[in-house]
């Protein structure tokens, strides 16, 4: 990958604990590109995931925010504690445990959680013979004690924040820890107050928001798809495709079989963008016909294998912000009872992960949005986003109270698009300018492959 050369990159030493800030340091890896403006707005960008790396993020958010934000903002970046350049976490986990598919934890064909239980047990055990003393101090409430030493090493009264998904837990429990020194607090597509393990278990409910406008989509093309004529029709035939494969699986190019739940989890992560719809679209034609082309596959989720640091990383997070139930039984009962509510996601959302088989004693659970402190808080969030619930968003915007003002995009996908100009107008006003938080209702523009 090619850095942008206007960024400058540093590195910054902070508590490996920051109860004790004489005890061991680890080396936090920060970046930023000026603006070059009189008196610019510092602006931290916080990255999804967790797991994924942030140092080169203020060159991308250049481009995603509104151009008058972009001109007059500092732009910083950081490779969150246990993540990229910032003193990695390695669990040594087996490349058969970190497919793409396997992270997203699908019961099998019939069911059955029996493998997802051991899958979560083997990467608990890694974790906890070879990650090492770090481990413990992996979650969300250090990353922002992170920040913040990133604003006092600047010399910054405050150091403002924004953050697209797990980005916007972290922008929380940043401005809940530091009320007075956040600045403003700029959060896209919310993750609800219970941190990312709320946020699974609401994806059901996401994916039933942003399945219609798919449906329509292909309804309106039943000549090139197939799929039915009304978004019922198309729900059912997706389902039904399911079903039959989970009974009768076909074989993907490389010889592994086209379950009907693999197929709902590819479904889950294409519906993310609407320039996804061509590919998902197709996907289910050829699924519901039982002939798959040469190459299927290559371009979709279950292809990609995850880095060590990026599963280890993520699962530190996860497991160390909340407590998960220990015992198995809970999760067969909660995957049942989740696929009969929600069955476009086979009750993946309730499944277990190595959180109900971790062993580590996390340094400090994740903190709940208070309404204690100014109002310097935005939300962002389109109505029809398959991975963050709008309900979600609400949840946050009530638990911050005062302090809070919700922006409500009518637009499909994860990911609010700063530059649609109803929504640049919220965010200039709010970055730039003095006073409180304002609620809006945005028509968005619903970006969809002709």
């Amino acid at each position: 990958m090619t850095r942008d050369p206007r960024q400058q990159c540093a590195r910054l030493a902070v508590p490996l604990d920051h109860r004790r800030p004489n005890g061991p340091h680890i080396a936090i890896e920060v970046s930023r590109i000026r603006s070059g403006a009189a008196h610019p707005l510092a602006l931290m960008v916080g990255q999804g995931g967790p797991g994924f790396g942030g140092l080169d993020l203020p060159s991308a958010e250049e481009t995603a925010l509104p151009p008058e934000v972009a001109a007059r903002t500092d732009i910083y970046g950081m490779d969150y504690r246990g993540i990229g350049a910032s003193s990695p976490l390695d669990c040594d986990i087996a490349p058969a445990d970190r497919s793409e598919a396997t992270g997203v934890p699908y019961p099998a064909a019939d069911g059955s959680i029996d493998a997802n239980t051991a899958w979560a047990a083997r990467i608990a055990a890694d974790c906890a013979a070879h990650a090492g003393d770090e481990l413990r101090y992996v979650n969300t409430v250090n990353i922002a004690r992170d920040i913040d030493s990133l604003r006092v090493a600047l010399g910054l009264p405050t150091l403002s924040y924004t953050g697209t998904s797990y980005g916007t837990f972290v922008g929380a429990v940043y401005a809940s820890l530091y009320p007075t020194t956040s600045g403003r607090v700029l959060l896209n597509s919310v993750v609800p107050p219970g941190g990312v393990k709320e946020a699974i278990e609401h994806k059901g409910q996401a994916v039933e928001t942003a399945f219609p406008p798919f449906a329509d989509w292909v309804a309106a093309r039943d000549a090139t798809y197939h799929l039915g004529t009304t978004r019922t029709a198309v729900r059912s035939a997706v389902l039904a495709t399911a079903d039959h494969l989970n009974s009768h699986p076909i074989l993907l190019p490389d010889g592994a079989p086209l379950t009907g739940n693999l197929l709902l989890e590819a479904q889950e992560a294409l519906l993310e963008q609407s320039t996804y719809y061509p590919l998902l679209a197709g996907l289910l034609k050829d699924a519901r016909t039982g002939s798959l082309p040469s190459g299927t596959g290559s371009d979709l989720p279950w292809s990609q294998l995850l880095t060590d640091n990026f599963v280890s990383a993520q699962d530190a997070v996860v497991c160390n912000d909340s407590a998960w139930p220990r015992d198995p039984a809970h999760y067969r009962t909660a995957v049942t009872r989740n696929a009969a509510r929600y069955p476009l996601t086979a009750g993946s959302p309730r499944n277990v992960w190595p959180c109900a088989f971790w062993t580590t004693r996390s340094s400090d659970r994740a903190l709940t949005p208070n309404p204690h402190g100014p109002a310097n808080i935005l939300l962002l969030q389109n109505t029809a986003d398959p991975s963050t619930a709008p309900s979600g968003a609400v949840a946050t915007r009530n638990a911050f109270g005062h302090r809070a003002a919700l922006v409500s995009v009518d637009a499909v996908g994860h990911g609010v698009d700063m530059t649609q100009p109803c929504v640049a107008e919220q965010v200039t006003r709010f970055l730039l300018h003095p006073g409180p938080p304002r609620p809006a209702t945005c028509p968005g523009i619903r970006r969809q492959t002709p």
